[in-house]
């Protein structure tokens, strides 16, 4: 059954959330009736040169460009001049999942077709339309969105299909619509800014955009849009043949995916796919996985250079920018220089890329980075290596991880084979290289983590749903991390140290499998936040008062299976030459910061113990807390890296 919608096709009101101030607004905006061919040409210029590598990119004739800058310009809100949104009543879903193809859940859906009577023309310059956001959020503020602001549930409510009723929201109605969401969900991402400004932005198209239904063969695209001069996003629709009326509108909700298997994997929201004869199982991939990382990180592999020998009585002179180390290397045996051509080492922040160049005319400089060492510090590589640590599946101190550009038809099948045996499946979705909890997603709902791999490139890991927990008098049992420093001395041979000092991140409300938007409950960085709470525990302090919670599990014992993980990891790392490993040069050394957490595992005799869980290793970390409380903190590195004198610092060899 068809029935006709209503969609106003020269006045619309439009309900817009920015993301940044979370300010809200309603607004009416008219069309003006200004003419294209009267448009300043120098303006048009200038659009173009703005948005025409957007515009490219996104696949937009360019003979549609002149127009969508009259109507941006202009707000010309045409669609409704051309299209209506039609109500569908459909018959039960079969098993086949069918009705999967639009947006699943209600009995009446809809759909958007064209309803002009002259069609629509794919040549003609007026055939692109603008498409409204309805709501623009990052995922963080998304559940404070619809508790507070007014009007925005009730609207994400009807959009979706979703019954309710009152002017108060439910928790279910909030928590249905955080389900739903990402059958509808859109993304951007502004290319400059802070890393914050950096994360996805993620989007609900108005109802008009949110009915534009599937099809593998589509007659339409969209593609979202940043105005620059007006700071606004939109998204475009515009014909890919010629439309009659009562033609439907349709797009491809895999835009671009050719692969027949990662198409099924992506239209899984909408369409329903047990992936029969895909197998879950994953091992390291093959050298072309390393071989391409190479090729994008443009690293130049330094030549064969010997060790170089340092005379006892030289004061070596060190190349840095990094004001941690400037402030903090009291060491009698080093100097800084402001000459990076006089130095003997350079401690760089940014990655160093021309190894060959420096190897060749500089061969005595020692650096503070390997080549090849993205293998351990990048999470989709870490992942990768770990597996050659036994030969095939992920270790013991890893979770369960998966590369969602890689990997998706073997993730979406270990989660499906999951919930089959009943077992825990909530997963964290990661950018591979971004740290501090940026763009990080916990969630059981597979819809959400596929749709991650639209926007940044991401691993998903098992989320642990049995962490050891550490019990905090103010605030009850809470998930804490735990921070090694690592220092990498050589490669061949193998010479890794510890730092003894570790430093302890914690949650600041107990731990519970719910609210998983709530940063304080699931996370432990609290240092970039602000207004929480820091708690701040030396290690010293800390392994009495854990030891006292866990009387059978001395922190020397947890320590022996945390130095066995990093053995293990390094051992794999440096196993195979660049680019599968990391480069033996000579002349580098390294300090990493290993976060892991532990977790609850059943022993071979049935007994619970703790398991080490590596979570991520940076490059160039953040040392401020260790230069506040331990003043020789880089006195230490540089001794046991450069002089080679670890005796008296505060470090345990591991290898």
């Amino acid at each position: 059954m068809l029935i006709q919608g209503c969609y106003q096709p020269h006045k619309k009101m439009f309900f817009r959330v920015c993301s940044r101030c979370l300010h809200v607004s309603w607004n009416v905006v008219s069309v003006m009736s200004t003419n294209p061919e009267e448009l300043n040409g120098d303006g048009f210029g200038a659009f173009v040169a703005l948005h025409g590598g957007a515009l490219q990119s996104s696949g937009v004739p360019q003979v549609y460009w002149r127009n969508l800058y009259y109507k941006i310009t202009n707000e010309v809100y045409d669609a409704g001049d051309v299209f209506g949104m039609m109500q569908v009543q459909h018959e039960a879903e079969g098993e086949d999942g069918e009705r999967g193809k639009g947006n699943p859940g209600v009995v009446i859906g809809c759909k958007v077709v064209v309803t002009r009577g002259s069609g629509l023309e794919a040549s003609d310059p007026t055939s692109i339309f603008l498409v409204d956001h309805a709501w623009t959020y990052r995922v963080e503020h998304a559940r404070q969105q619809l508790e507070q602001i007014p009007g925005l549930l009730p609207r994400m409510a009807s959009l979706m299909g979703v019954d309710f009723h009152g002017e108060v929201p439910t928790l279910d109605t909030v928590e249905l619509i955080l389900e739903r969401m990402w059958k509808y969900n859109q993304t951007y991402q502004l290319s400059q800014g802070s890393a914050e400004e950096k994360v996805p932005v993620w989007y609900i198209m108005d109802e008009f955009g949110s009915q534009v239904q599937h099809s593998d063969h589509p007659s339409c695209c969209m593609a979202p849009f940043f105005y620059i001069q007006g700071q606004l996003a939109y998204s475009l629709l515009w014909p890919l043949q010629d439309l009659q009326e009562g033609d439907e509108v349709t797009r491809d909700y895999a835009y671009g995916e050719t692969n027949p298997l990662l198409r099924r994997c992506r239209l899984l929201p909408w369409i329903h796919d047990d992936l029969e004869g895909v197998s879950s199982v994953i091992t390291e991939p093959a050298d072309s996985y390393y071989e391409a990382i190479a090729r994008e990180n443009r690293e130049q592999l330094p030549v064969e250079v010997q060790p170089s020998t340092i005379p006892k009585d030289k004061i070596l002179k060190v190349f840095t920018e990094m004001s941690q180390v400037r402030n903090n290397l009291t060491h009698p045996c080093f100097i800084l220089t402001e000459e990076e051509e006089e130095a003997d080492i350079i401690w760089s922040y940014d990655h160093i890329k021309d190894y060959r160049k420096l190897s060749e005319e500089r061969a005595h400089v020692m650096l503070n980075q390997f080549p090849c060492e993205s293998i351990v510090t990048v999470k989709d590589c870490l992942a990768a290596v770990a597996r050659r640590a036994i030969g095939g599946p992920t270790p013991a101190w890893l979770p369960e991880t998966f590369n969602l550009q890689t990997e998706l038809p073997q993730f979406i099948k270990h989660y499906q084979l999951r919930q089959q045996r009943g077992e825990d499946n909530h997963w964290i979705c990661k950018p591979w290289n971004l740290a501090r909890g940026l763009d990080t997603h916990i969630t059981s709902n597979l819809d959400y983590i596929i749709r991650q791999r639209e926007s940044t490139p991401k691993v998903v890991c098992k989320y642990l749903d049995d962490p050891v927990l550490f019990s905090r008098e103010e605030a009850g049992m809470v998930k804490f991390d735990i921070r090694y420093m690592l220092m990498l001395r050589s490669v061949q041979p193998l010479r890794l140290y510890v730092y003894d000092v570790f430093w302890l991140r914690f949650a600041n409300r107990p731990f519970s499998l719910d609210h998983f938007d709530d940063y304080q409950k699931h996370f432990t960085v609290m240092n970039y936040a602000e207004g929480v709470q820091l708690k701040q525990v030396h290690c010293d302090e800390f392994i009495p008062m854990f030891e006292q919670q866990y009387p059978q599990h001395p922190w020397k014992d947890v320590e022996v299976s945390l130095f066995k993980a990093f053995k293990e990891l390094f051992q794999a790392a440096s196993s195979r030459p660049a680019p599968y490993g990391i480069c033996p040069y000579q002349s580098s050394r390294a300090i990493y910061a290993v976060d892991l957490m532990l977790k609850w595992c059943q022993g071979q005799n049935g007994e619970r113990i703790m398991q080490p869980q590596i979570l991520e290793l940076n490059f160039s970390p953040d040392c401020a807390r260790a230069c506040l409380y331990h003043p020789d903190f880089y006195n230490h590195m540089f001794q046991t890296l450069f002089l080679d004198q670890p005796g008296n610092c505060p470090v345990t060899q591991i290898v």
